[in-house]
């Protein structure tokens, strides 16, 4: 009989720390990031084209921040509130805010696709605990 593999967990949970650059607030909380479907992906395509409108003339660091406000919106499933009331981000000043919760979201991608695309069936089940961002947290915590 085939041994049928689980796929290592779509979640994880992760804190951040950190001072706003341009307004030296210290942002604290905790998110849950939840891997995208594809109509999330749908949505997420659909939302960065609507935000950077003309790519031919749009800063490559507003892409970028617009790439990372779409990721974020469609798949942060918990976040503080302090990033719900700033629009998911958007009604910020401290882009270095946005760019480390969206780092830690891209770790775990790499992470989970290193896991499952290795060539080795073994790795898929491997420990759930994450090995990215906070060591102390797990994803089932």
């Amino acid at each position: 009989m085939e041994k049928r593999y689980k796929l290592p967990d779509m979640e994880y949970k992760f804190s951040i720390q950190s001072v706003g650059k341009e307004t030296g607030i210290n942002w604290v909380g905790d998110f849950v990031y939840k891997r995208p479907t594809i109509n999330e992906r749908s949505l997420i395509e659909l939302m960065k084209t609507r935000l950077n409108g003309d790519l031919n003339t749009i800063d490559p660091n507003i892409a970028y921040l617009n790439a990372a406000m779409a990721h974020l919106r469609f798949t942060l499933k918990d976040s503080p509130e302090w990033w719900k009331d700033s629009d998911f981000g958007g009604a910020l000043f401290d882009v270095n805010i946005i760019a480390d919760v969206y780092e830690k979201c891209i770790d775990f991608e790499k992470a989970w696709s290193d896991r499952v695309l290795s060539g080795k069936p073994e790795k898929v089940e491997e420990s759930h605990e994450r090995s990215i961002g906070d060591s102390t947290q797990s994803a089932n915590a």
